[in-house]
């Protein structure tokens, strides 16, 4: 279907007029013709090329903060979702592809229920409405991803462009570190601790690729380096113990080489040195300023804890509300000395258990219990089948969810990209396997689940 309409007549006749007005608009208004020129192969990705839109959007998820344009609330990456998800009806209009579900997708829908449900009984519910955005738009990313990643050759894909785009925005983040002198890194996304999430997640699957792909071996390590020392940057601690949780449960699962282990270590230190050696004075400033605050912050975050606490035993089902916490804080917060117009949780449990309910916290602790599982799944089958680059792809993919979920207990990251993208990529290397020739079923890609049990 699609190589009949791209060699068709009809596409000729509508894509030469395009040709003529964007030719002219370039002579006159050039910038206006390289927006005019960008939203036509967006919309021509849209008709034809489904999966590449997928990989602009999920290259896009990385600079998120710079991309909200025109407005906060319709930016760039939400019209890149509508793109992709109208992308994605064009495709069920003209194919009969089988819809892809999985026990991932039943509790994201259970989430997105007990977000409505929340939304609908909060005290205002115009409050909210920001935040359900997110969550559905979240939601409907997750669909799209189980919709058009079909093998571990487009998981592989994902991967290297979430690792690509998130080390471009690592070195954004470094430069206003180092030469700008920002106090704490943060890049396109203008929370150090919300950037440092990001960097931290991603940089289990910056190793896997690393040691994978040896043809560009070099590529991937320098993107290591970048993710770990922007991770670093940031100074969010807990970022780092998320990073720091993978050393106990590699050692007591053998899912990593103690070999690997310790490179991965040495690395770490490596960069550490390197840094103190190079900007020791800028790092000894900014370490100290983190220091003078660092027992308020603790102070801080048992207080704002408290007050999800005392919030949840008020709505136990339905919670305060997506997004009101902040809202709600000053009648709840006890004890708190770091005054902040709107605090969040720092806590991505406790948030949800506060704003949506237990039965938002059920739902979404189902998610990342159902992502695991389903890690475990393909490799357990990678291991039955001899395949290597399978088994690391998936101990990698866990790494990142054991990072994501560790680091989210101090930092309130549910409406952030990871904890989605890990989940739906999950859904799609647990997907039962199609039969397949023994002979090829030790390569890398030699699986594509026609359906996810």
């Amino acid at each position: 279907m699609t190589g009949r309409l791209l060699d068709s007549r009809l596409a000729f006749l509508a894509g030469a007029p395009v040709a003529v007005v964007l030719g002219l608009a370039a002579s006159s208004h050039p910038f206006l013709a390289l927006a005019v020129a960008g939203v036509a192969l967006l919309l021509l990705l849209m008709l034809v090329r489904a999966e590449a839109l997928l990989l602009v959007l999920v290259a896009a998820l990385p600079w998120e903060g710079l991309l909200a344009y025109p407005t906060e609330s319709i930016s760039v990456v939400k019209l890149l979702g509508v793109l992709l998800f109208g992308a994605w009806v064009v495709r069920a209009l003209v194919r009969s592809d089988p819809l892809r579900v999985s026990p991932a997708l039943a509790w994201t829908g259970l989430l997105g229920f007990a977000v409505g449900l929340s939304l609908l009984l909060s005290p205002d519910p115009a409050e909210g409405v920001f935040d359900s955005l997110r969550y559905g738009l979240f939601i409907v990313f997750f669909f799209l991803v189980l919709q058009l990643a079909h093998s571990a050759r487009d998981v592989r894909r994902i991967v290297r462009v979430i690792v690509l785009s998130s080390t471009l925005a690592a070195g954004w983040g470094l430069y206003g570190f180092v030469v700008i002198g920002l106090d704490r890194a943060a890049g396109p996304i203008s929370d150090p601790n919300d950037f440092a999430y990001l960097m931290v997640c991603v940089v289990p699957l910056a190793a896997y690729l690393a040691g994978s792909d040896r043809r560009r071996r070099v590529l991937w390590g320098t993107c290591f380096v970048l993710l770990l020392s922007a991770t670093l940057a940031t100074l969010s601690r807990g970022a780092l113990v998320g990073l720091a949780a993978l050393a106990p449960w590699a050692i007591a699962t053998r899912r990593v080489p103690i070999g690997g282990l310790v490179l991965a270590v040495a690395g770490l230190l490596s960069v550490g040195a390197l840094a103190f050696a190079v900007w020791a004075p800028l790092l000894h400033d900014r370490l100290e300023q983190k220091n003078n605050i660092s027992a308020k912050n603790v102070t801080a975050r048992q207080a704002l804890w408290s007050a999800a606490l005392r919030m949840a035993e008020d709505r136990p089902l339905t919670g305060v509300g997506p997004g009101r916490f902040g809202i709600e804080a000053p009648a709840y917060v006890r004890n708190n000395p770091l005054v902040l117009k709107k605090p969040v949780v720092h806590n991505s449990y406790l948030s949800m258990l506060a704003e949506t309910g237990a039965l938002g916290l059920l739902a979404f602790a189902g998610l990342l219990g159902s992502a695991w599982r389903l890690i475990g799944r393909a490799r357990r089958r990678a291991v039955g089948e001899d395949d290597v680059d399978g088994r690391r792809m998936a101990t990698a993919m866990q790494a990142s969810l054991l990072v994501a979920i560790v680091a989210g207990v101090f930092l309130s990251e549910q409406l952030t990209t990871p904890f989605w993208l890990l989940g739906a990529l999950a859904a799609v290397v647990g997907g039962v396997p199609r039969a397949a020739p023994a002979a090829s079923a030790s390569r890398a890609g030699a699986w594509r689940p026609a359906a996810v049990a």
